[in-house]
């Protein structure tokens, strides 16, 4: 299988031929401590021109974006399926996987998990 979280350009986003070459046919894994993502689409903030600025976007600011949890790895022990995960967008791994853009992160760089599981620890805060 092949590994998605790696690009031969070295940017650190596949691209669309990168991601045709290494999925086609194949079935896409997470592997290791990794966590696949999809961005909630109430994440994207607009300027005030209205221009559509994604999640993703460099930034001066450290501001975390919340994404829900598509796949976990093998090594993941924090969180499941149907989470949502709160990291830094720069810790993130653009991919394109047969054209759905996903994120790759690693479970370490994972800062709040948000879960509606009841077993969940009561810690009085909801999103």
């Amino acid at each position: 299988m092949s590994d998605i979280s790696d690009t031969e350009s070295g940017t650190g986003r596949m691209t669309a031929a990168d991601a045709s070459t290494a999925t086609a046919g194949y079935a896409v894994r997470v592997t290791a401590d990794r966590v696949l993502c999809e961005m909630d689409p109430n994440s994207e903030r607009t300027s005030r021109g209205g221009i559509l600025i994604p999640a993703t976007a460099e930034s001066k600011n450290r501001q975390g974006v919340w994404a829900e949890v598509v796949d976990v790895g093998p090594l993941v022990r924090s969180t499941t399926r149907t989470d949502k995960v709160l990291f830094l967008p720069d810790s993130a791994i653009e991919v394109d996987v047969h054209g759905t853009d996903y994120l790759i992160v690693r479970e370490r760089d994972i800062h709040a998990v948000a879960s509606t599981e009841e077993d969940a620890s009561n810690t009085g805060l909801y999103l």
